[in-house]
């Protein structure tokens, strides 16, 4: 077969696979943990268009008797222990910010390769058990599913945590100052936004249309020359009420397997605009680390756990002396 009816089956396998998913996720109604015992011998189901997405693992009563003003989605996978306990450790350490609530969430898929689940869950088991801070849903963990993950975590707010003041979406590879987040951006003095999103502004974006790459979009699935406009999906901010808005319209959205196109694409369906961002303090890319310069950034890009554990002490420090 020649190379490049190779890589249109691969494209069409690939958008293929995320309408299936997609059309799962619009007829989901999800369970809480209390209905799905989840034990070492529990298999992922394999995903067909009648699937239905369960909690795996959640915290439906995290949110009880507390009104965060500022709730984070992190994204990550199964296997990155090592990095959820960097995060707990540095920006998404909850008692940062005496006065402020702050609450954090990692969003998790099943598991690949499916082999690997069961003693997977066993592991995430005993660390949702210490840290009461992962919630799971049984789709498989790809990098299409993004979309999915995402829409968990909007589905997580509307339903178990509505009273979120703000929430932010954010990657771990972040570099992220929840100091000048809540006291410039946010500022908890003042009265709450409504239908508000922010974060690293993306204009007249065009789609993929090369078939090999992972962010191809065929002219079927989206056949105008432009997206809408949206927030790289490195890390944005939108208001409580939003979440709802966005995880009820989803389903008649066009299913767009990057995330941060999609939340676009729900905006635009929700004739929401999104708001500029405060001095291009959201940032997609990496900048070298300089301590006062830090200080009045949001988000930098492309950060190890290991380089945000270790500038994390003297970035604290920054934040009282700069």
């Amino acid at each position: 077969m020649p190379d490049m009816s190779k890589r249109l089956c691969i494209g069409l396998v690939m958008v293929t696979s995320f309408l299936v998913f997609w059309q799962s996720y619009s007829t989901h109604k999800a369970k809480s943990i209390n209905e799905l015992s989840v034990t070492p011998s529990v298999k992922v189901p394999r995903e067909t268009p009648q699937k239905k997405f369960s909690f795996l693992f959640n915290e439906a009563y995290k949110c009880v008797g507390r009104t965060p003003f500022l709730l984070l989605l992190i994204p990550s996978i199964p296997e990155e222990v090592a990095t959820r306990d960097v995060i707990r450790k540095t920006w998404g350490n909850e008692t940062l910010m005496p006065g402020v609530d702050i609450m954090r969430i990692f969003l998790l898929g099943a598991p690949q390769p499916p082999a690997t689940f069961a003693a997977m869950q066993v592991l995430l088991r005993n660390e949702s058990a210490t840290f009461g801070d992962i919630i799971q849903q049984d789709f498989m963990d790809t990098y299409n599913n993004l979309t999915l993950k995402t829409m968990m975590g909007m589905e997580w707010v509307a339903t178990y945590c509505p009273n979120a003041t703000y929430v932010m979406k954010i990657d771990t590879d972040m570099f992220f100052n929840p100091f000048f987040l809540v006291n410039q951006l946010l500022q908890p003095n003042l009265v709450a936004k409504k239908n508000y999103f922010t974060g690293l502004v993306v204009r007249w974006a065009r789609p993929y249309r090369i078939n090999n790459s992972k962010w191809f979009v065929s002219i079927d699935v989206y056949p105008k020359d432009f997206y809408p406009t949206y927030c790289s999906g490195t890390g944005y901010v939108l208001s409580g009420d939003l979440a709802a808005k966005i995880y009820h319209i989803a389903p008649v959205v066009i299913p767009i397997h990057m995330e941060d196109v999609f939340m676009g694409l729900c905006l635009e369906r929700l004739r929401i605009e999104v708001t500029n961002s405060l001095n291009s303090a959201f940032n997609g890319y990496r900048i070298e680390y300089e301590r006062c310069k830090f200080t009045k950034l949001i988000t930098v890009h492309h950060y190890t756990k290991e380089e945000i554990e270790h500038l994390w002490p003297d970035f604290v420090e920054a934040v009282k002396s700069c």
